[in-house]
């Protein structure tokens, strides 16, 4: 198929070190140019990467011909006003996570999508990780027996009290960056919305953002996540799945290596002493290619799109009861 043409909006870490590459190392995308609010630093990003236009802002970006989509690695609070102006400006979209500061900021892109008929999708590498995929179909299956329980955790240490994760005007906070990932996978491998959260932050003061983030949602069918996830914690993150028949695990659940093989470790239900465990193997791949070469996909009409902006939507609801319950101390129920 033609290559999907790319502008990316920012010089960002996520962008510049991890998607760009990715982008540029898969035949379903091309990126022709990229934009920041400071000219030099877009024409310093783009003669790095050999990107072949610069421009000093979102609007010079998005009046480029050659671009036919765009990527947005941008603060939190930047992701629903760039969305809805390069949709309007006819670009396809694909935009980090979370996709917005609230449910009801980001409910208007459904109306924008609809509008404007172009493709867009919140970007989570993980869901496109062979891995997940191969969890999810053993879900499915049936191996591990009715699934009763997910535990999951993304936690990371950041000492750098300036970065943007701990700015509250910019979206910042642990929910938004870290606790979103096992909540993401539970929605993943439960392929439902959870019905009520019940969850606590940790925060330094009460102007802050939550440093950590823990609690559990509800489910359909009884069904439930145990979360936590912290910008102030040792690296880790993992997935454990329990089943009436059995339990699989994850390690390393969110952010492998692209050169690093990943295992699920499949335990039977009665293997207290954990002898018989199956190991199923993955050669590394590059989560972020995945990503990118299904939009471009998606963009092109090869394939349908698998996560619609309506899921990015209901995700920022499963995120407002999480934070409206830990603010009240109670229980909250998730409305659709």
């Amino acid at each position: 198929m033609e290559p999907v043409r790319f502008g990316v909006v920012s010089t960002s870490w996520i962008g510049c070190d991890w998607v760009i590459p990715a982008m540029q190392s898969v035949p379903e995308c091309e990126v022709v140019a990229i934009s920041s609010r400071d000219a030099a630093r877009a024409t310093a990003a783009a003669e790095r990467l050999g990107i072949p236009s610069a421009h000093g802002s979102l609007e010079a970006l998005l009046d480029d011909p050659s671009v036919e989509a765009v990527y947005i690695p941008t603060p939190n609070n930047c992701h629903v006003a760039e969305t809805v102006t390069a949709a309007r400006a006819g670009k396809h979209v694909l935009c980090e996570k979370p996709i917005g500061l609230d449910a009801a900021e980001a409910e208007q892109l459904v109306d924008v999508q609809r509008e404007t008929g172009v493709t867009m999708s919140e970007a989570f590498m993980v869901r496109y990780h062979p891995r997940w995929l191969k969890a999810r179909e053993i879900l499915r299956s049936g191996r591990i027996g009715d699934v009763r329980t997910i535990h999951a955790t993304y936690s990371v240490y950041n000492p750098n009290d300036d970065d943007i994760r701990f700015r509250p005007e910019l979206g910042g906070g642990a929910l938004g960056d870290v606790g979103i990932y096992p909540i993401t996978a539970a929605r993943f491998l439960f392929e439902a919305e959870p019905l009520a959260a019940f969850a606590r932050m940790e925060r330094p003061s009460p102007d802050a953002v939550d440093y950590a983030v823990a609690g559990m949602l509800e489910f359909p069918e009884g069904r439930s996540l145990l979360f936590s996830g912290s910008l102030r914690q040792g690296w880790c993150h993992w997935i454990n799945v329990t089943g009436t028949d059995g339990a699989l695990e994850m390690p390393i659940s969110v952010w492998p290596q692209p050169d690093q093989e990943t295992i699920i470790r499949i335990r039977e239900r009665d293997d207290l002493r954990d002898e018989a465990a199956e190991v199923l193997r993955f050669p590394p791949v590059n989560q972020y290619e995945e990503q990118v070469a299904t939009f471009a996909r998606v963009v092109r009409g090869e394939i349908e799109n698998p996560w619609p902006i309506a899921n990015a939507v209901a995700g920022m609801r499963v995120l407002d009861a999480v934070l409206r319950s830990a603010e009240s101390g109670s229980r909250c129920e998730i409305v659709s």
